[in-house]
Formats: C-alpha cells, sequence, structure tokens
C-alpha cells in the first residue's frame, strides 16, 4: 500500500487485478494519494488503518469479499458517508449494477476505463464529499452559535434560552436568600393575524417598538427578554406582587400611550399581561413559574378597559391576570393596583435631588419619594455587608409602606424591595 500524501486526497482503489490497480494509479497520482486492496477483505483492512480515505473505488467481481459485500459493510459502519465508485466487468450484468445502487453504490464505471473519464469520476465524487462536509460544518456551527447566543437579533433583548436561564439563577438566589421575585409576560393580541394581513415588516416592526418600551428605565437586575414570536417577558429579582404590578401599572401606560405606524398607516393593537410572583421553595422549577404567568396571561374572563383582575389562584402562587387595551376610551375606570399608590422618584429624580443639595437648594421631589426610589441601592448596600442592616431596612421600609400586610409586603429584611425604574 502506498504512504499518504496529507495535501492530496486519499483515495482507496480495491481490485483483485495488479494490472488494473497499477492503471488507475497512473490515472490518477497526480490527483490523488492512492492506497491499494486486492480484495473487499483487504479494503477493510485499510479503512480501519487509515482514517483519512476520503473515496472508495472498488471491483464488483473479487474472492473473498466482493465489491458488494464490501459496499454493504461500509453503509452499515462507521464510514456510512464514504462515496463508493463501483467498477463493472463485461460479465457483470444490469441486475448486479441495479442491487449495488440499491445498496448505496454513489457511482458507476466500466472496465476498461478511459483515463479521462475515470479521473473525472473520481473528482466529481471528491467534490461532493468535500461540499457535503463544509455544509455539514456549516450547520453545526451555525447551530452552536444559535445555541451560544444569548441575544434576540430583531429586539436586541434576551432570547428565550438566556431568560430561562436568568430565571433559573434568581430563582436559586431567592431560594437561598429569602427574597421575592416576579414574572411578568405581556402578549400581543392576534399578532399572527397581523402578521398575515399586513406584512413581516409591520409586524416585526411592532415589536420593536414594544420591546423598547419595555425595555426603558428597567432596573440593572431585570431582565425583559423576548421569549416567542408573540411573547415578551419580564423577570423582577426582589420585587413582591404590590411593586410587580405598580412595574405593570407603568408599562401599561406607556403603551397605552404609545402609537406605532408604518409609512403613516397606524398599526392597532392590543397586548394582555400575565403577573405571577410564586411562593418561593427550594427546587421550584423554572417551568413551574413560566406555567403560573401563562395561566395568569390566559385566563378565560376578559376584564373591563384598564381593569385588573385575579385569576385563580394555582398552588404555592400569587397570580394576577390585568389586561391593558390599547387606547382605553377616556371614560375608562383608571386600573386599581393598590389601594394606596405610593410616589417613587426615578432614577433622574434622584440625580436632581442629590444635585439640588449640593448646590444647598430643595430637591423638588418629596423625601419619602426620593428614599422610595433608591431602595434597591440600599439592599444592594446591605448585602455587600453581610445583611447587617435588616433591621434598619425593615423600619425604614414599614415606614414608607405603612397600610402593606405580610402576605403582600416584603416581610424578611433579607428581601430587596420590588421597585421600579
Amino acid at each position: 500500500m502506498a504512504e499518504a500524501e496529507t495535501d492530496k486526497t486519499t483515495l482507496l482503489v480495491v481490485d483483485d487485478s495488479r494490472l488494473m490497480r497499477v492503471a488507475a494509479r497512473k490515472i490518477l497520482r497526480n490527483d490523488f494519494n492512492i492506497i491499494e486492496a486486492s480484495d473487499g477483505e483487504d479494503a477493510w483492512q485499510a479503512l480501519q488503518q487509515h482514517p483519512e480515505i476520503a473515496l472508495v473505488m472498488s471491483d464488483l467481481s473479487m474472492p473473498r469479499l466482493d465489491g458488494l459485500g464490501l459496499l454493504k459493510r461500509i453503509r452499515e459502519s462507521d464510514f456510512s458517508k464514504l462515496p463508493v465508485i463501483i467498477v463493472t466487468g463485461a460479465e457483470d450484468d444490469d441486475g448486479s449494477k441495479k442491487t449495488a445502487l440499491t445498496a448505496g453504490a454513489s457511482d458507476f464505471i466500466t472496465k476498461p476505463f478511459e483515463s479521462v473519464q475515470l479521473l473525472a469520476r473520481a473528482k466529481s465524487q471528491a467534490r461532493q464529499k468535500d461540499t457535503q462536509e463544509a455544509l455539514q460544518q456549516s450547520e453545526a456551527e451555525t447551530q452552536l452559535l444559535r445555541e451560544a447566543s444569548q441575544v434576540d437579533p430583531l429586539t436586541g433583548l434576551a432570547n428565550k434560552r438566556a431568560f430561562i436561564s436568568h430565571l433559573e439563577e434568581n430563582l436559586a438566589y431567592a431560594t437561598r436568600h429569602r427574597t421575592e421575585l416576579s414574572l411578568l409576560l405581556i402578549r400581543i393580541e392576534k399578532y399572527k393575524v397581523l402578521y398575515l394581513r399586513r406584512g413581516k415588516a409591520v409586524a416585526e416592526t411592532l415589536v420593536k417598538e414594544l420591546a423598547r418600551i419595555l425595555g426603558a428605565g428597567r432596573r440593572r437586575e431585570d431582565t425583559v427578554g423576548y421569549i416567542a414570536l408573540d411573547t415578551f417577558g419580564i423577570l423582577l429579582p426582589s420585587a413582591n406582587l404590590p411593586g410587580a404590578k405598580r412595574v405593570l401599572a407603568q408599562i401599561a401606560d406607556a403603551i397605552n400611550a404609545t402609537n406605532v405606524s408604518v409609512d403613516g398607516e397606524p398599526v392597532p393593537f392590543k397586548v394582555s399581561f400575565g403577573l405571577c410572583t410564586p411562593d418561593i421553595r427550594p427546587g421550584i422549577p423554572a417551568n413551574e413559574v413560566l406555567a403560573l404567568a401563562e395561566t395568569a396571561l390566559s385566563a378565560p374572563d376578559t376584564p373591563k378597559p384598564g381593569a385588573t383582575m385575579a385569576a385563580k389562584r394555582p398552588p404555592n402562587a400569587r397570580v394576577e391576570t390585568p389586561q391593558h387595551p390599547k387606547k382605553p376610551p377616556a371614560t375608562a375606570p383608571e386600573a386599581p393596583c393598590e389601594a394606596v399608590e405610593h410616589a417613587v422618584a426615578t432614577p433622574a429624580d434622584v440625580q436632581q435631588a442629590l444635585h439640588a443639595l449640593a448646590h444647598q437648594a430643595q430637591p423638588t421631589r418629596a423625601p419619602d419619594a426620593l428614599l422610595r426610589g433608591i431602595l434597591p441601592l440600599m439592599d444592594a448596600w446591605n448585602r455587600t455587608h453581610a445583611q447587617r442592616y435588616d433591621t434598619l431596612l425593615k423600619t425604614l421600609r414599614e415606614a414608607l409602606y405603612p397600610e402593606e400586610t405580610p402576605d403582600t409586603a416584603t416581610t424578611s429584611a433579607r428581601q430587596p424591595t420590588e421597585q421600579v425604574n
């Protein structure tokens, strides 16, 4: 057998006639690295010893293991994708060729073969194998990139894989530190109908505009994701039910104030909300929390414009299912999320207050609103000091939210505030 040369495609020539092997080698040696075998059994051993073999050219009639037997063995092995050219003689009938084709022969050539024809057939099969391998490698790389990607290309938000990963991490954190979290789903109603009637460009414009609204003003620890064709998710770590309701109300107001149009044509739409604040327990799975939010989102009852309603409570969860239409009538009732609505300063308000104090002026926002705005910062600071200021922060919360009950308030001083923006 010839020694392998790494810069050429390796071809295995199988024939019990030494004369035919020599003839094939002379024709192919300038373009291929040739390995020879005298029958099917020798060829099978060569395949085990030379994994670089990329193409097999085998005579059909040989002693011990013939070409058909070798072909079947190759197709049933780890070499199943290897191209095999069957060389037939005048004594081989059409039935033998049909049987070989059924067994998986890649091509045929008849002895005595012409040099140009033999070289062309060999090159053609080698190119097909190279193309197939390149496509498989490209598909594999594309799949790896898709799996590794954490960002949805249309919206720039977390994709479903990343969103679930964040949910799992935050559930583990909430279990360890006895904090709460909330999950909010936002679904575009009849999105597929819009897609079919108005087209892809219009539908994607709406999705991108909603992505912008949902991502605006979120806390650094929040995760906003585009998790289905018509559905967004917002993960609110450390947010209890009252705080999550306030986030929902702010988002609903922002959506209501939005007009989407494409080429001067308005794009009417409605969205539904599903809110879940699960009872945290060790080992609670992310899929269960998503299912609870879906239950709220898919509740059969339809509230009046601007109103909120509570879905039936699944085990171990508190859920809310408000639905907010695109443009409610001016007479629609306001969403009653809480009996008492507390003013909460935005980061811009806090910055303005610090600037005012630095210049010996009074902030424009009330002190209570400013304190509620920086509660997340104080909670983060407390965690960096091993929770040693739990009692202080609990007292502060009770002063800022005196009406909250133990069921809805942040009952443990380890639970950071639910705040918004």
